[in-house]
């Protein structure tokens, strides 16, 4: 059987000397209760260029390999579908989307290697190699927000880096704010968007609860425009005026 490449993404140089993805992922370490957000990269000879597109049959053939190869390690469709198609299956807390071109979301780093194996070769399709991003924590709301507390200090340091302004006249939306640097500190959780795409979610509500403290404590200065709460940093000649040592 040919060596499965095992791709971590964000870590050196992406692509060595043969100018190919670096392997540099090892599948043998026992990562305990971590998840790991992947995308395992599918060649299907069915679903290609031009049409990008199956045949009725082809599918049906794709989807029927694929459930052969998942299902006895556990994985069963998330609609309970005797038949499998491009939607998601599961596994406990692990999820995965059946895209022809990827099978991707959040799963048990101890389970990639298995996974990657049992998709390697088949009639329909096989498999290039896996790509894998972000760690995925299995942690409660409340271990969450000792996490967040444990960063106050270093919100509290960005946001007033960030709040800076040319003028006194000139704001942030605070919801932009938070936003912003929740993609900084936020951890990727088990099933959990919190507010990644849209909407709001534990980490911006942690954050906008630090401001309104700035706010309290004079270092951030608030202004409601069009309805939307606004902030900005105290400027130089302000924090002298209030006498405020602000590193």
């Amino acid at each position: 059987m040919e060596s499965i490449k095992y791709h971590q993404n964000g870590i050196g140089n992406e692509y060595g000397a043969d100018h190919a993805l670096t392997n540099n992922w090892n599948p043998e370490v026992d990562y305990g209760n971590e998840y790991v957000n992947i995308y395992f990269r599918i060649e299907a000879p069915g679903y290609s260029y031009p049409s990008f597109s199956f045949t009725e049959e082809g599918e049906k053939a794709f989807y029927i390999e694929t459930k052969n190869a998942l299902q006895p390690l556990g994985w069963e469709s998330e609609i309970d579908a005797e038949d499998w198609h491009c939607g998601y299956i599961k596994k406990g807390k692990q999820h995965l989307y059946l895209h022809p071109q990827n099978f991707s979301g959040e799963i048990l780093k101890n389970e990639v290697k298995q996974i990657a194996e049992a998709l390697q070769k088949h009639d329909t399709f096989y498999l290039r190699w896996v790509d894998l991003y972000e760690t995925v924590y299995d942690i409660s709301d409340t271990e969450y927000e000792e996490y967040l507390v444990n960063k106050d200090e270093e919100i509290r340091k960005i946001l007033f880096e960030q709040c800076q302004t040319k003028r006194t006249n000139k704001y942030f939306y605070v919801f932009d704010v938070c936003r912003n640097l929740a993609e900084k500190i936020r951890l990727r959780r088990v099933g959990l968007n919190d507010g990644r795409n849209s909407g709001s979610g534990q980490t911006i509500e942690h954050i906008k609860e630090i401001i309104d403290k700035m706010i309290i404590e004079g270092l951030l200065v608030s202004v409601e425009i069009n309805g939307n709460k606004c902030v900005r940093s105290l400027n130089k000649t302000e924090q002298k005026k209030l006498k405020l040592m602000i590193a």
